[in-house]
């Protein structure tokens, strides 16, 4: 799924997290960055509906040179495109694993095996409303230094050198709260 056009890319990730349950509803949004650039999906459109026509384009103040109305977390991507010059791509989804962990206030294992997420816990970015200012600065604020977040009661955030590496860091995160929820329910099982 290498893309060298940023609007193909957010229509195909978009299409693949809505198909692939890490979102439903109109609930997350995708991003991608081409230079002073970003396409982003659009507000209030189900991921499953994004198409070439609906990506909105906008500058790095936010500012639309075509399309309508941006994502309502067009502020957070942006923060983290501040924050982070070397990342091309965002995806931020409401996986259910990972968001039912989020809600339960229990942080999620970084596990071995993939691009280098390191030991610990993935960090967790207190609650704010969604669209929030406040939300997306704290989350630029996190993401300095890390590739993904954990949103209290809302979901998760990725970033990657392109938009392919953010969607296969929320598929492993996905991934790795559901198997931390499976171990937790088995250890407990041997009390």
């Amino acid at each position: 799924m290498i893309h060298l056009n940023p609007v193909r890319e957010v229509v195909d990730v978009s299409l693949h997290i809505y198909r692939t349950g890490l979102v439903s509803g109109i609930g997350g949004n995708v991003s991608a960055r081409m230079g002073d650039r970003v396409f982003i999906t659009p507000t209030m459109v189900p991921l499953g509906e994004v198409s070439l026509r609906n990506v909105v384009l906008v500058d790095l103040n936010g500012r639309v040179i075509r399309g309508g109305r941006p994502s309502s977390e067009l502020g957070l991507h942006l923060e983290v495109y501040r924050a982070r010059p070397d990342v091309g791509g965002i995806v931020h989804t409401h996986s259910p694993h990972a968001r039912a962990f989020s809600i339960a206030g229990v942080q999620i294992e970084k596990m071995e095996g993939f691009m280098g997420l390191g030991r610990g816990y993935i960090p967790m970015v207190p609650y704010h409303p969604p669209g929030s200012r406040e939300l997306a600065a704290e989350c630029g604020r996190v993401m300095v230094d890390e590739d993904a977040a954990i949103l209290e009661n809302h979901g998760v955030v990725c970033a990657g050198e392109g938009l392919r590496d953010a969607l296969l860091l929320a598929e492993f995160i996905e991934e790795s709260a559901r198997t931390q929820f499976i171990a937790e329910t088995l250890k407990s099982m041997k009390k």
